[in-house]
């Protein structure tokens, strides 16, 4: 079991360092970042972005991010190109004075807490300068970046290993992800936790139809296309409910590297004239779909949390999921939505067609998705949870000055 959070608030943190390795884009995590950085600033706290500079700056220059936020860039190498050869160098030059740029920060804005997302290697650096200046630092982790831990160099491997060892807290994005650090990092199991993703409503108010009109009714699916994702477990579902209702579409969401694979999947199953593949849409473009789709399915075969879940909860769509990762701590089989095995198109197939051809039991997994998400997953109040755990770190730190101030007296 993962260590939940605790009930004790510490003092205030007023000031607020966050990083994310990669925050432009559409993806789960870039939404969770920039959602999470809104409802802080919501709740009185004030945030400072920081994030990886080009090497062939070493100063740190401050410049919009991806999204037009005002924030600061340092250069932080770590693995280069995977070579040794080259990062060693590059470490013994930029090591002092990446570290000089961040204690200076963090000193001149008061930083309370470092919260890191999505782990990655030039993490170090932060966790060294927060360690130096008795600063707290959370890493909160979101998947995919657990799941490369062990396809990468070991020592890509070392330094991930000493920031997590590093790092205050571990803050996974539901308790099977938690539970799934923990295996991969088992010495930081005593201070993991998770805390749920959630959704700024304001973001996802009725838009007009979709910019690309799909056949009605259509099965939408939102996705990065790959492996993982079991699009073609989708595929295969689908072709089995195409022949039952040849007016039915699909409409699959979603770039990445299996997209071609799908596309000839669909020909040999013979609907490819009822499949839509849209490719990369802003999210904007994307929220429309859900409010018209008849319901919405995500057939993974591993997933962290499941965002998507939300937004088509919040449009009040009946879902058809897999039983994986935190998918079954958003939905509950038979209540607001179907829970499926992983790789079964022929239950998939059932439960989509069972929705299909009621539309009642769908309106009622509809309403209660949405009343889930308004009681358990909205970010004003998930954001109380990430406060919980920066506070509790800060009074822990506190703390341990404090003891550190009375033996040195």
């Amino acid at each position: 079991m993962t260590q939940r959070l605790s009930s004790g608030r510490g003092r205030k943190a007023t000031n607020i360092l966050l990083t994310c390795s990669g925050d432009a884009g559409n993806g789960g995590v870039q939404v969770v970042f920039r959602d999470l950085v809104r409802s802080l600033e919501g709740a009185g706290r004030r945030v400072h972005l920081l994030y990886a500079g080009p090497t062939a700056r070493p100063w740190l220059s401050q410049a919009e991010n991806s999204w037009g936020r005002r924030a600061f860039y340092c250069p932080l190498p770590t693995i280069v190109r995977g070579s040794l050869l080259l990062s060693l160098p590059l470490a013994v030059v930029f090591f002092p004075l990446a570290l000089f740029h961040l204690v200076r920060v963090l000193r001149r804005h008061k930083v309370d807490v470092v919260n890191a997302h999505y782990l990655a290697e030039y993490f170090l650096h932060l966790v060294i300068a927060a360690r130096l200046l008795r600063v707290p630092i959370v890493v909160s982790v979101h998947g995919a970046d657990v799941d490369r831990y062990a396809r990468v160099r070991p020592a890509q491997r070392l330094i991930l290993r000493l920031i997590v060892r590093g790092a205050d807290r571990i803050v996974a994005c539901s308790a099977a992800m938690a539970e799934q650090t923990a295996r991969v990092f088992p010495r930081a199991r005593a201070k993991i936790t998770h805390v749920h993703n959630g959704l700024v409503l304001e973001d996802l108010a009725a838009l007009a139809t979709p910019t690309v009109t799909p056949a009605t009714p259509f099965v939408l699916s939102v996705c990065r296309q790959v492996a993982k994702k079991g699009t073609d477990t989708l595929l295969r579902a689908f072709e089995q409910v195409h022949r039952q209702m040849p007016h039915v579409g699909l409409v699959v969401i979603g770039d990445g590297p299996e997209l071609d694979k799908h596309r000839s999947l669909a020909a040999s199953l013979g609907i490819e004239r009822a499949v839509s593949f849209l490719g990369d849409r802003s999210r904007d473009e994307i929220l429309p779909f859900f409010s018209a789709c008849s319901l919405f399915v995500l057939p993974s075969r591993a997933e962290p949390f499941g965002l998507v879940l939300l937004e088509a909860a919040y449009y009040q769509r009946p879902i058809v999921c897999t039983a994986v990762g935190g998918v079954p701590e958003i939905i509950t089989d038979g209540v607001n939505g179907f829970v499926v095995p992983p790789d079964d198109p022929e239950t998939m197939a059932t439960k989509i067609a069972t929705l299909l051809r009621d539309p009642g039991l769908g309106a009622r997994f509809g309403v209660h998705a949405y009343e889930t998400l308004m009681t358990r997953f909205r970010w004003e109040h998930r954001v109380q949870d990430y406060l919980a755990v920066y506070e509790a770190e800060e009074k822990r730190a506190a703390v341990s000055q404090g003891h550190a101030k009375a033996t040195v007296g």
